[in-house]
């Protein structure tokens, strides 16, 4: 399985308020991808699962998508 994201792995900072960028990292399904996948070291899958378990919780994400 090859990393969907080679070139945006030097994210410094994941902020829940943009969602557009946090869409990137969930799948069809509403599922955060798995760090296989992203190419994330652990502290920064870490930081980016918070920040789209935050914009889940104040409604900017949805919490299980329709499909």
């Amino acid at each position: 399985m090859a990393k969907i994201f080679k070139h945006r792995t030097d994210v410094a900072f994941f902020d829940y308020k943009d969602f557009k960028t946090l869409q990137r990292y969930v799948n069809q399904y509403g599922q955060i991808e798995p760090r296989k996948k992203t190419g994330l070291s652990e502290s920064q899958q870490r930081r980016l699962a918070v920040a789209i378990k935050r914009a889940r919780h104040i409604a900017l994400l949805p919490f299980v998508q329709n499909g």
